[in-house]
């Protein structure tokens, strides 16, 4: 029924079986829980500022290129660039957020 109310919006059926049976057993935090494991390694400072160091030196490299200038995975890299640097593509350019938003808000 909630699918049919709110369409692609609702968790599905298994989904919300998950939630409940999460909250019956006594979690009332929504967060994930703490996963094991080593931390990611290429989120560090170092790699960040290596990364904008080459975004500098040319904003029309790909995300593939970056990554691989960098010496870190693809996802690692969009992940800097875009929630880190708060950067995203314009016309083939990296270019931060808040400037193409400025600009947007400015032409209207």
């Amino acid at each position: 029924m909630l699918q049919q109310a709110y369409g692609e919006d609702c968790l599905s059926h298994t989904q919300c079986h998950k939630w409940y049976q999460r909250f019956k057993s006594g979690k009332t935090s929504i967060e994930d829980n703490l996963k094991s494991g080593r931390p990611s390694m290429s989120m560090d400072d170092d790699h960040i500022e290596k990364l904008l160091v080459v975004i500098r030196q040319n904003c029309c490299l790909t995300v593939c290129e970056v990554a691989e200038e960098v010496g870190i995975c693809k996802s690692s890299c969009h992940l800097i660039l875009t929630e880190k640097l708060k950067m995203c593509r314009v016309a083939a350019k990296f270019v931060l957020h808040l400037l193409m938003c400025h600009s947007l808000s400015t032409n209207f």
